[in-house]
């Protein structure tokens, strides 16, 4: 009769050893699992600046901006008073429009005797002539001002150019760039940039 209740003894001892003494786990857990979230890198966009002063009331012409046009030497701008001698962005221009020295708004390309070339319109104040357009007119407006409009071209940066061709010669001598690429032009998409110019197509990503 002693020999089992030794043996009963014996095994709750051992039983009692394998468990621990403050209640706790077995074994340790593991480290937490880290997540990670991927955040989207940004798509670059093209910003534009607005003019620190607003822009003087231009007229646009075919070839001409207000008193400033498309073919003039320097003897002939430097007397309308429209212009300085300095780049306005990049270090090849030779000339600015006085009204805007930063060339935000207002932009001038001319050849190496400084004769002007083309004349741009980058912020909305100066109107065309003909349809009241200006920077911030949408495609809609610019169709009916003129109905025989070349369909739009892609013109880089995700923008395409159209050009009403001239009453007398068919040439392009006004430029029009669109805030869109030629298949997502729709009647709502806005006017970026006005160029008026000698009878070419506009330069309007020229290159510093």
């Amino acid at each position: 009769m002693a020999r089992p209740l030794i043996l009963a003894a014996a095994l709750l001892l051992a039983l009692t050893g394998c468990s621990s003494d403050d209640g706790g786990p077995a074994s340790e857990p593991g480290p937490p699992r880290s997540s990670t979230t991927s955040t989207p890198t940004p798509t670059p966009t093209r910003t534009t600046r607005a003019p620190s002063t607003a822009l003087p009331a231009l007229v646009i012409r075919p070839g001409a901006i207000g008193d400033a046009r498309v073919g003039m030497t320097r003897a002939e701008w430097s007397a309308t008073g429209l212009f300085a001698d300095g780049a306005a962005i990049c270090e090849g221009e030779l000339i600015h429009w006085k009204d805007d020295p930063d060339g935000v708004g207002l932009r001038v390309l001319t050849d190496e005797d400084a004769t002007i070339t083309q004349l741009w319109v980058t912020a909305p104040g100066p109107v065309t002539a003909h349809g009241d357009l200006q920077v911030g007119s949408t495609y809609g407006d610019l169709l009916a001002a003129f109905p025989t409009l070349t369909r739009p071209v892609a013109d880089g940066f995700d923008q395409s150019s159209v050009y009403p061709p001239g009453e007398e010669d068919g040439l392009p001598y006004f430029g029009f760039l669109l805030d869109a690429p030629p298949g997502e032009v729709s009647a709502d998409t806005p006017i970026s940039a006005i160029a008026v110019t000698g009878g070419e197509p506009a330069y309007f990503q020229f290159d510093c």
